[in-house]
């Protein structure tokens, strides 16, 4: 079977959780016996003002297309990724596209040629688009026809959690959920002297919402003994990084509170092992929160480092207080509560840790989620 994603974006030369969620699905049905690539997103990549094809560091073939405009550039790449279904095609085999929920009426064309070229296809739905913020209201009434009629233009979806899928049970679709991915082979580097609590997340987030700020400031205010620092591993652009320190100097932190930025895989997984615990802040109030499912919650576990967090979304389907989390309520008391937790009890820490783990093992294993998706595609393509 072969398989074309379409979820990414300049991939794999870019960091982002849509890259790394398309990668562990590329790889997943890769080593489940399917033919992949990744094909750019519809827009093509900022920066780049050529295609560029090759195979990436796991293996996978890709292809980045250049960004020439805005919404025009659809328009010139339109060519473009016409010929690369065309080429990408097997004959006597199944030809699918997995692609990403793209923009109406955006989504159509792709639907339109892949259709005309003999694929079958699916959506990754991860997204509930009517609760992004910050909107207008000609854009949010796009999102809703969008996410209230996208499936029938599909044969399979896929959505990333419970609540969307509920919402695609209208479309009468067979669906499978595909959680956040990771891999569960790596072994975590053993640290006995844990000493940093790890957000890791966009600048914008702690500038709308200092939730992390204010819990970890109450933590070492109230707890003079406790000399944990707080490790801020950040994206985002020069104005963010600007804004967010200047707002660390209000707070007085020291060095107390750091910020990392454009990390190596293996610093980044080094920070994750050796951190006291993983802070992955979720709005009960924001919807937003409620329909998505951070991809970071499935490379946090894989490092056998307790999260903290709160019980919205998908955590209450994976996770268990105590045992594979630290649940707290959405409030600076509540995860400074939480830290302090894992602070004056790392055997608890270590063992929220390893239950973590197991449910990563469990559900969020992209070898497991691949070869389950092969079954699903060949079975109803």
């Amino acid at each position: 079977m072969n398989v074309i994603i379409m979820v990414s974006e300049g991939y794999p030369k870019k960091f982002s959780a849509n890259n790394s969620k398309g990668e562990f699905i590329a790889k997943g049905l890769k080593e489940a016996g399917c033919k992949v690539s990744m094909l750019d997103g519809i827009f093509g990549t900022q920066g780049y003002t050529h295609k560029e094809t090759g195979i990436s560091k796991s293996g996978i073939e890709y292809c980045i297309l250049p960004r020439i405009g805005k919404y025009s550039a659809f328009f010139r790449l339109l060519p473009m990724i016409w010929q690369y279904l065309k080429e990408h095609k097997q004959k006597d085999d199944k030809n699918h596209l997995l692609m990403g929920l793209f923009p109406y009426p955006f989504y159509f064309i792709i639907v339109a040629m892949a259709t005309i070229l003999g694929y079958s296809r699916s959506t990754l739905f991860h997204e509930w688009h009517p609760s992004i913020k910050g909107q207008g209201k000609i854009k949010r009434a796009i999102a809703y026809i969008q996410d209230y009629t996208f499936g029938y233009f599909q044969n399979i979806i896929f959505p990333i959690g419970h609540y969307l899928q509920e919402k695609s049970k209208k479309f009468h679709k067979p669906m499978m959920l595909v959680p956040v991915l990771a891999s569960y082979t790596r072994q975590p580097t053993i640290n006995i002297e844990k000493n940093h609590f790890t957000y890791c997340g966009h600048a914008n987030y702690l500038l709308r919402n200092t939730l992390v700020l204010d819990g970890f400031k109450k933590l070492i205010t109230e707890n003079p003994t406790i000399k944990a620092s707080l490790c801020l591993i950040l994206v985002g652009n020069k104005k963010n990084f600007f804004d967010i320190n200047r707002k660390l100097q209000d707070y007085e932190f020291g060095d107390r509170v750091y910020i990392k930025s454009q990390l190596p895989q293996d610093e980044l997984y080094s920070i994750y092992d050796s951190s006291i615990g993983l802070l992955i802040p979720l709005d009960p109030s924001n919807l937003q929160d409620t329909a998505r499912f951070s991809q970071k919650i499935a490379e946090y576990v894989a490092s056998k480092r307790p999260i903290i967090t709160s019980n919205t979304g998908e955590i209450p389907y994976y996770f268990k207080n105590g045992e594979s989390a630290i649940i707290v309520s959405f409030s600076a008391d509540g995860y400074c509560e939480g830290m302090k937790t894992l602070c004056v009890n790392p055997k608890l820490a270590d063992a929220v840790g390893e239950g973590g783990y197991q449910v990563g093992i469990s559900y969020f294993d992209y070898k497991i989620v691949g070869r389950k998706l092969k079954d699903v595609i060949k079975r109803n393509c």
